[in-house]
């Protein structure tokens, strides 16, 4: 399936929203799913799973937050004020983020990875960036230790 855009979005409760960052939108997925480590971690929040329903508490107050009914063994977040696949604030990544995501291959790689999948990306426009994860990983061996010897003649000291 192709990723249209990557955005952030919110559910929205009573207490208060709750807010879903790096939502993929992908126009012919049939369900909007949720990593719910994500969820929680993002919210401060925990899920308390029940026969018939869920609960999203608040992890300091212990309040329910948001309550969901199972429907065909999942819990969809319903949330009245937004849309169905919506996803708000949607910002296209720069290639040097892919590039990292992707595990730091070179730019020719990624640039063929973006457009096979078309993937939504940023050209930027100085391509002579150099990431410092990639010059690190590059690196063979530590830095000399500064020296304390001091020679007098040449070829005294060799090192």
């Amino acid at each position: 399936m192709r990723i249209s855009h990557v955005g952030k979005s919110f559910v929205h409760t009573p207490r208060r929203d709750l807010l879903l960052n790096n939502v993929l939108y992908i126009p012919e997925a049939n369900k909007n799913l949720i990593s719910v480590h994500r969820l929680t971690s993002e919210n401060r929040a925990f899920i308390e799973y029940h026969p018939d329903h869920l609960l999203i508490k608040d992890q300091a107050i212990r309040k329910v937050l948001h309550r969901a009914c199972c429907e065909g063994g999942l819990y969809p977040l319903k949330s009245s004020s937004s849309p169905n696949k919506a996803a708000y604030g949607v910002v296209k990544a720069s290639a040097s983020r892919w590039h990292a995501r992707l595990g730091h291959p070179s730019s020719v790689i990624v640039h063929q990875i973006l457009s096979r999948n078309q993937l939504p990306f940023v050209s930027e426009m100085n391509k002579d960036i150099v990431c410092d994860a990639c010059q690190q990983g590059k690196s063979h061996q530590l830095p000399y230790p500064r020296s304390t010897s001091i020679s007098s003649k040449p070829l005294e000291l060799f090192f």
